[in-house]
């Protein structure tokens, strides 16, 4: 995940094992048939494609047209469809039959829940659509949120998760069921995305046993506030200290979203520390400095127009509450630009375009003996450093806090409470 700004509640709630029972007004979409039990989570797995190949492993399967009430084929395990376009239309195709074209979208569904739909090599539960647009296909995962949050949290949490850390893939699974209750839409074709754009989702095969139970163990818990479920964005490591929302993005704050210490309690030491890429280095030579603010300088600038012209200097304009860079000014033979908060990460890539891992940084210039800027930068933490800081997390859960303190803790003054 790498985070982005609250879009607003999206569930109703019940009872909590914290505080008193709250009521919201915000509204929740109707389950559907294929699973009564669970809300429904719509994450795009592929967009603007040629041609899409679907298949299944375990079971027979079906495919559907339109509202998913058209039956175009039944086909076993081991068949693959080929779904294509013509003129704005979708024909799916095997090696036995093809159907005639149709608008869409087309629905590919198991027809027991032993067995699992593939995309790209990928086993996915629920269903898949494949819907046409002028940029091309889409393809769709439609499943339970619970089930989609298994694919979700050994991603963002870390596959190799054990039972003494339990603690943290608990709170891992109730943020990152917050932040997608949050997301759910009916004027989206798709809710979420399977990337760091929203949350990182494997499908089938990122499941493990310890964040399944975690999920389990938590089902259908949400973070509140107000009486409302919050966007609860959650990170790597925040090299010590989180921050709030206004400091990285270009957003409102929000009070259960400021600045938290991770140092542990009296020592000079912080809990996330244990992260191997607590502390980080990276140098940008005169080229590579050039060529990245020609690349990006006039995409994030929030000051300065025109040619970009030649590097002269780069120096920050001061702090934020937690330590971060607020902003980094590159002065040029053209003029000043000036990146704000999390827009740096973006301008100072690695040469394979990697972002910078956050903005908690000091900054060095040098000049290479011809005039031309060198930075060199000594970081700490990973991440826009927002919300919960998942190794601190870890470390937390090592040091025997439970999930309720973790979540209480990054997420100061809500609460933990149950989506109808």
């Amino acid at each position: 995940m790498e985070g982005a700004p609250s879009r607003g509640a999206g569930a109703v709630v019940r009872g909590t094992p914290t505080t008193t029972t709250p009521t919201t007004t915000a509204p929740n979409r109707a389950r559907t048939s294929r699973d009564e039990t669970d809300q429904p989570v719509r994450v795009a797995l592929a967009t603007g494609r040629g041609t899409v190949k679907l298949s299944a492993v375990g079971g027979a399967w079906s495919l559907y047209d339109r509202t998913g009430e058209h039956l175009i084929s039944r086909a076993r395990a081991g068949d693959v469809w080929t779904v294509d376009q013509r003129d704005g239309a979708l024909r799916a195709s095997s090696d036995f039959q093809s159907s005639p074209t149709f608008r869409g979208p087309l629905v590919a569904r198991p027809q027991d829940p032993t067995t699992f739909l593939v995309f790209e090599g990928k086993r996915y539960r629920g269903e898949l659509l494949v819907l046409v647009f002028d940029t091309g296909l889409t393809v769709i995962n439609r499943l339970s949120v619970e089930s989609y949050l298994r694919g979700v949290v050994p991603l963002e949490i870390g596959t190799d998760r054990t039972q003494t850390e339990i603690a943290a893939v608990r709170a891992q699974a109730v943020a990152a069921r917050s932040y997608t209750y949050t997301r759910l839409s009916d004027t989206r074709v798709f809710d979420l995305t399977a990337t760091v754009t929203d949350q990182v989702y494997g499908g089938a095969d990122a499941e493990r046993p310890v964040s399944d139970a975690a999920v389990s163990d938590t089902r259908d818990q949400v973070l509140m506030y107000n009486g409302k479920v919050i966007n609860a964005p959650y990170h790597a490591n925040s090299g010590g200290c989180t921050a709030s929302p206004s400091e990285v993005w270009r957003t409102d704050d929000q009070p259960y979203l400021v600045p938290v210490s991770d140092r542990i309690p009296g020592t000079d030491r912080f809990y996330c520390e244990q992260s191997p890429k607590f502390r980080w280095t990276r140098t940008f030579d005169a080229a590579a400095l050039q060529a990245l603010a020609g690349k990006y300088l006039r995409q994030y600038a929030r000051s300065g127009s025109g040619p970009i012209g030649q590097i002269q200097r780069v120096y920050e304009t001061g702090r934020t509450a937690s330590g971060r860079v607020a902003a980094l000014v590159f002065e040029t033979d053209r003029g000043r630009f000036t990146v704000r908060g999390n827009d740096i990460r973006f301008v100072l890539r690695s040469p394979g375009g990697d972002i910078l891992p956050s903005t908690m940084f000091t900054l060095q210039s040098s000049s290479d003996g011809a005039g031309s800027v060198i930075l060199t930068l000594q970081g700490t933490g990973m991440g826009h450093g927002v919300g919960m800081d998942q190794w601190g997390a870890i470390a937390r859960s090592r040091a025997g806090q439970d999930y309720l303190t973790i979540l209480r803790t990054y997420y100061p003054g809500t609460t933990v409470g149950h989506i109808i």
